[in-house]
């Protein structure tokens, strides 16, 4: 497909069968909104392309087969050099590569709210059904906010981000998985490289070997409750408490952690108004699993 493409050099070659239209996304300009009519509405075998654009919506739809077992023949959706995008109450399904890919270039003021990620996949990475491309953000510089989403049967890459400037919020998300996994910790949600500022709250990790990889970058992230500074961090910062995470079973390896940095010095800077207020985490499997999706336009 690429043959520039060095992954595959000095392993044995195979021809592959795959649908072209995987690979030319339809490309939506600035200052638009594509929406899903009904519960139903679909894009089936080709993704979309947020490219150089501003002001772009996408609801409603169902993105999936986008040569479901061919990684490298197609995004979901792919974003780069893009501001003000809000991707909501979508599903993804059956996606070769990554379900959202963002960079490079800036990728500023992305929310993703109330989607389904939903990663049961015959051809999985690594045969445990669970998709493992899901969310991979690189670009420079980085605002995103991903919250009231519905991760299920993954193995990795829930978001993976990475790149200098990145500021990112995961609040009230569910992760799920139907079967637990045992690799050492390689399965995992939040991988996050080194210059990332993170704050995850209010999140659900449900069967999650590894919710947040050790080593992930600046990460303020409370497992359960919290009896030390950060509810004064937060109070002083946000002028509200920050909500704690929930993991079961609690991970054998653990990357949740406190960075007082995140608060102080990125999130506590933006406007109150730009950051989501969180609902406790032991709320979020019944919320998040009933309203995220297509056709719940109306879920708060």
């Amino acid at each position: 497909m690429d043959g520039n493409d060095a992954h595959c050099d000095g392993k044995e070659k195979t021809s592959v069968v795959f649908d072209r239209a995987g690979r030319r996304p339809l490309e939506i300009g600035s200052n638009k909104t594509v929406i899903g009519i009904g519960s139903t509405a679909t894009i089936k075998g080709k993704g979309l392309r947020l490219n150089g654009v501003s002001n772009v919506v996408i609801r409603n739809l169902t993105i999936s087969d986008i040569n479901e077992g061919v990684i490298f023949a197609g995004d979901a959706i792919a974003i780069a050099r893009a501001d003000l995008v809000w991707i909501d109450h979508n599903r993804f399904h059956n996606i070769g590569r990554q379900m959202i890919a963002g960079g490079f270039g800036p990728t500023t003021n992305i929310r993703l709210s109330w989607n389904d990620f939903d990663g049961s996949d015959i051809y999985s990475s690594y045969c445990n059904g669970e998709h493992y491309w899901n969310l991979l953000f690189l670009g420079v510089p980085q605002t995103i906010t991903i919250a009231n989403n519905y991760f299920h049967e993954i193995s990795g890459r829930a978001p993976h981000i990475d790149g200098a400037q990145a500021i990112i919020h995961l609040v009230n998300n569910y992760f799920h998985n139907t079967n637990a996994q045992h690799s050492g910790g390689f399965f995992h949600a939040v991988d996050a490289g080194s210059s990332v500022q993170a704050l995850v709250e209010g999140n659900y990790f449900d069967n999650i070997e590894t919710p947040i990889t050790i080593g992930s970058g600046h990460i303020f992230a409370v497992l359960g409750k919290d009896t030390g500074t950060m509810p004064g961090i937060c109070l002083t910062a946000l002028g509200r408490r920050c909500i704690e995470n929930i993991a079961i079973p609690v991970p054998r390896i653990n990357g949740f952690r406190v960075d007082e940095t995140v608060i102080i010095i990125q999130f506590g800077a933006l406007p109150m108004s730009s950051i989501p207020l969180p609902f406790p985490a032991d709320e979020v499997p019944a919320v998040i699993a009933a309203r995220a999706g297509p056709g719940h336009l109306q879920s708060r």
